[in-house]
């Protein structure tokens, strides 16, 4: 599996996003961060990550609106996206079944679980 897939972690809170980027370096890939959705959103149109893990609550836009603008993009280059959240109900989540390789993971979370989707998305779109 080629491991320097970039991955995009979007968060307001640092701790997370710093979490996120040494567990997710040290399984061998490059990161990029961003503190909300806008910023995330321009380095998912210049920088085209391999993936895109994103707080759902966030300031200046939020996992929901970003999942909506980048859904488009990812019929000429798809990218798993992962949203992670601390509150999720079924009438909150039914907008993630209109969205192209998306999926939701509820906070407290495990990196590891994390590494485990992405490697898994990894090897489906090269098998």
């Amino acid at each position: 599996m080629d491991k320097k897939k970039t991955i995009l972690i979007i968060d307001d809170d640092i701790h997370i996003r710093r979490i996120l980027e040494i567990k997710i370096k040290h399984s061998g890939y490059n990161t990029i961060t961003a503190k909300n959705g806008k910023q995330g959103l321009s380095i998912i149109h210049e920088q085209k990550p391999d993936a895109v893990i994103s707080d759902l609550n966030m300031p200046r836009l939020d996992g929901e609106a970003l999942c909506k603008l980048t859904n488009p993009i990812k019929k000429d280059r798809p990218f798993l996206t992962i949203i992670i959240t601390a509150r999720i109900n079924p009438s909150e989540q039914e907008w993630i079944n209109e969205m192209q390789d998306t999926m939701f993971m509820e906070k407290p979370f495990s990196p590891s679980k994390i590494i485990e989707s992405l490697a898994r998305y990894f090897e489906n779109i090269t098998s």
